[in-house]
């Protein structure tokens, strides 16, 4: 009677526990806690009250791309005689980051690349711009993408800029959210081409289809375990103890903490981490570093790739070389500094695509401030007005419309 107590005891604390931390959240009062003792810019800095559109943004940032497609895939169909321009590229697209003396304002703000979009409309309403952004995009997600895209005529584009930036070449493989993609067979066949071609980011393509496999495999074996196939007249899970008392914690569970409550706790909790590691262990986004080894030879091959594929499909591509904070020095060292800037050429004179260098383009007084340092990457709202501009006085170089 006693160990059963116990297990109850046990079971009970640990339903409260848990009960507590969804409802309460002690991670947010901690990430504001740890905010204020390290001088942190107020949060309304970082802005949320963004512009969004599924005609013209990827609005899920990477997490539900093929949602996000199906729906341009929707609007392009209807708008056959256009010519379609799509900006692929990592945060600095769909991000805000108020720079000093820069104060909130009441409607929704739009980007630089909304802006070059609301001008290129303006000029012929049949020019049609695409963001396809997402945080920490890696380039082999930007090949998978692309390639997705020109599976279906209705999301073929005619013309590409993709964002080159020093911190991307630190990004490698592909995120789960983009595995969904794979139900379309023909788009998988195209992958399991790249998988084993020998170049530096096939190995990426082949975790990618590794991965998807596997969790079909996991999902199918669950199915079949949950049905009791073969064994329904001698053993059935639904009739035991355990299977019964799970059941019923996950249905108390699912109503106590929807997904999307769940989602925004695991959000907390990795913000309380990344703190830590950006105020105790002055590990920042900004730190100089020297990439190389294999994630630098996968990052470059499959910008080449990219590069590569659009000459193939006759689609115009340019490179968008992007700013950066002149407070933040990403190099560690001059021969990092140089070797970036050497292969970028060198990807836009192999394959003769335009290259727009804005690198150094943007003052340190337009930036703002991530949590206690410089922003390495995040406009502010003058910083994308002007990064419009020069973008638009650039574009002449695509022959959109032409």
């Amino acid at each position: 009677m006693r160990p059963f107590l116990s297990s109850i005891s046990v079971l009970g604390c640990t339903l409260a526990l848990l009960a507590g931390l969804v409802h309460l959240n002690p991670f947010d009062p901690v990430c504001d806690a740890m905010d204020r003792l390290f001088g942190a810019p107020p949060k309304w800095t970082q802005v949320t009250n963004l512009y969004i559109d599924p005609r013209t943004q990827e609005t899920t940032h990477g997490d539900d791309p093929v949602s996000s497609l199906s729906l341009l895939k929707e609007y392009w169909h209807e708008q056959r005689a256009s010519q379609k321009l799509v900006f692929v590229g990592n945060s600095q697209m769909h991000a805000i980051s108020l720079a000093a003396g820069e104060g909130t304002v009441s409607v929704p703000e739009k980007t630089y690349v909304d802006m070059v979009g609301d001008d290129l409309r303006r000029a012929d309403p049949n020019e049609l711009l695409y963001r396809l952004s997402s945080s920490d995009m890696s380039y082999p997600e930007v090949l998978w993408a692309l390639n997705y895209m020109l599976d279906d005529p209705d999301l073929r584009p005619e013309a590409i800029v993709l964002q080159v930036n020093y911190q991307a070449f630190w990004t490698g493989g592909i995120r789960d959210s983009m595995l969904p993609m794979l139900r379309r067979p023909s788009f998988r066949a195209r992958m399991e081409k790249f998988a084993p071609s020998g170049r530096a980011d096939g190995p990426a393509y082949a975790d990618a289809l590794r991965r998807y496999d596997q969790a079909n495999v996991t999902d199918s074996t669950n199915r079949s375990n949950e049905s009791d196939s073969g064994l329904t007249s001698v053993f059935s899970l639904s009739i035991t103890p355990g299977y019964a008392i799970e059941t019923r914690v996950r249905q108390w569970l699912d109503r106590m903490s929807p997904n999307q409550r769940r989602a925004v706790l695991r959000e907390s909790f990795e913000n309380v981490l990344y703190r830590g590691r950006l105020y105790l262990l002055q590990l920042k986004p900004s730190t100089a570093r020297s990439i190389t080894g294999s994630r630098l030879l996968a990052a470059r091959s499959a910008v080449d790739s990219i590069a590569a594929l659009c000459v193939a499909n006759n689609i115009r591509l340019a490179l968008l070389n992007a700013p950066v904070n002149p407070n933040v020095s990403l190099y560690r060292t001059e021969t990092d500094r140089k070797s970036y800037h050497d292969f970028v050429r060198g990807i836009a004179v192999n394959y003769r695509i335009p290259l727009f260098d804005f690198e150094n383009s943007i003052g340190a007084r337009l930036w703002g401030h991530l949590l206690n340092g410089p922003e390495p990457l995040h406009l502010g709202r003058e910083a994308h007005q002007r990064m419009a501009k020069q973008v638009i006085a650039s574009m002449e170089s695509l022959e959109i419309g032409k």
